[in-house]
């Protein structure tokens, strides 16, 4: 004999969902407030042991590497722009849309596509995770 597997119904994955979405969001609350509360800490012992001498921080070669990054930084923005302009000029004739949608959008496009076909989880699990983070 043929053995089916059971579905849930759309009550039992709205449920679910929002039980983990509920659970995620109250992790998600206490865990980032440990976080917070270990880099505080970590950057005021830092801050007393430079005061108390016991650390001496190059001020000029951090500044230099900030320089570096920020430059860096300059050079990305612009390959992006660039990017930005040859997706532009190549478009598909089919769907009109760019080629070259980068990651960001590719990226929002799987999730949207998710998210339509599991609605009803997927509201619940983000309905569950607000609740879970407000009430932590």
């Amino acid at each position: 004999m043929k053995e089916t597997v059971p579905t849930a119904t759309s009550q039992q994955e709205m449920g679910l969902g929002a039980l983990a979405g509920i659970c995620s969001g109250y992790l998600f609350k206490k865990v980032s407030k440990y976080a917070a509360a270990t880099a505080i800490v970590g950057y005021l012992t830092i801050q007393g042991a430079s005061k108390a001498g016991y650390i001496k921080v190059n001020w000029k070669k951090v500044n230099d590497k900030i320089d570096d990054i920020k430059q860096v930084q300059l050079l990305k923005d612009k390959l992006s722009d660039l990017t930005d302009e040859i997706s532009e000029i190549a478009l598909n004739e089919d769907t009109l849309v760019l080629e070259n949608e980068g990651r960001v959008v590719a990226t929002g496009r799987r999730i949207y596509e998710h998210l339509k076909h599991n609605a009803a989880t997927s509201g619940s699990f983000t309905a569950g995770f607000v609740l879970g983070i407000l009430f932590a």
